[in-house]
């Protein structure tokens, strides 16, 4: 139909300047992370969570398999393709299928012109069902090891963000996790932290914060892979961990920007 043409036609142009933004924002830094006195870290073999169902994509899925069936029954009925056809475009569910992927592809290419690398589009739409974020005291500290001044907005961001926020305890970054719904174990390690919250159908996705700074950080990265949605900070001696979901090129400001950007998402 015209309206399907018109929506696929859009969806499609919002997708191709998504790449462009994409490819565009990596060219601008490629010679920046892959200088060879770089630190980087190359993707494993190691599994990642399977991504989540949105309710949106449930409800997507259950429309057209209705859809379907009520096509196949006037068909058996009345014998008559063209109603069939009919029951199946009436039954597809444009909105719950373009709208989310249109807002991703404008959210994805946003953030790639302000410098944020998205490595895993499909990771991003995760966005919409975040429930907690994990902050590692790697991603909240500043050189000089004392709180970093955007820490309190990235706090403030995930609290306005309706998220529930778990930090890892740091006797230097008292002043932020006072502002925490929790605070875990320093000697907890990171990827126990993840896990637990993953297990808890009540936390929805987990998006992890943290920066490694090599690949002998085996804490920070064994985080980083266990949850829903992977944010590694590349700014200063932060290492480039190619199987993060996002680079934060800028540290914290990228990662104020990616949580205010989640009850739009929603």
């Amino acid at each position: 139909t015209p309206t399907s043409l018109v929506l696929d036609g859009a969806l499609r142009g919002c997708q191709l300047a998504e790449t462009v933004a994409r490819s565009a924002a990596f060219d601008s830094v490629h010679d920046q992370l892959c200088s060879p006195g770089r630190i980087s870290v190359g993707t494993d073999d190691c599994p990642r969570p399977p991504l989540r169902v949105s309710p949106a994509q449930e409800y997507a899925n259950h429309a057209s398999a209705g859809s379907l069936i009520g096509a196949a029954a006037t068909l058996l009925v009345k014998h008559d393709g063209s109603e069939a056809a009919e029951a199946v475009l009436a039954g597809s569910p444009k909105a719950a299928r373009y709208g989310p992927a249109v807002f991703h592809a404008v959210l994805s290419a946003a953030l790639a012109r302000t410098g944020v690398l998205v490595r895993d589009p499909e990771r991003l739409r995760q966005l919409e069902m975040a429930g907690t974020v994990v902050l590692h005291p790697s991603a909240l500290r500043a050189e000089d090891g004392t709180a970093d001044p955007w820490a309190e907005p990235v706090l403030d961001a995930a609290r306005r963000a309706g998220l529930r926020v778990v930090v890892v305890g740091d006797p230097a970054l008292e002043d932020v996790t006072g502002l925490a719904d929790e605070v875990v174990d320093a000697r907890r390690p990171l990827d126990d932290v993840v896990y637990g919250l993953r297990r808890d159908e009540d936390e929805g996705v987990v998006v992890t914060v943290a920066r490694a700074r090599s690949a002998d950080d085996h804490d920070v990265l064994a985080g980083l892979r266990g949850s829903d949605i992977a944010v590694a900070l590349t700014d200063r001696d932060g290492a480039v961990v190619w199987g993060a979901d996002i680079l934060a090129l800028h540290g914290l400001p990228d990662v104020w920007r990616v949580l205010t950007a989640v009850p739009a998402a929603r």
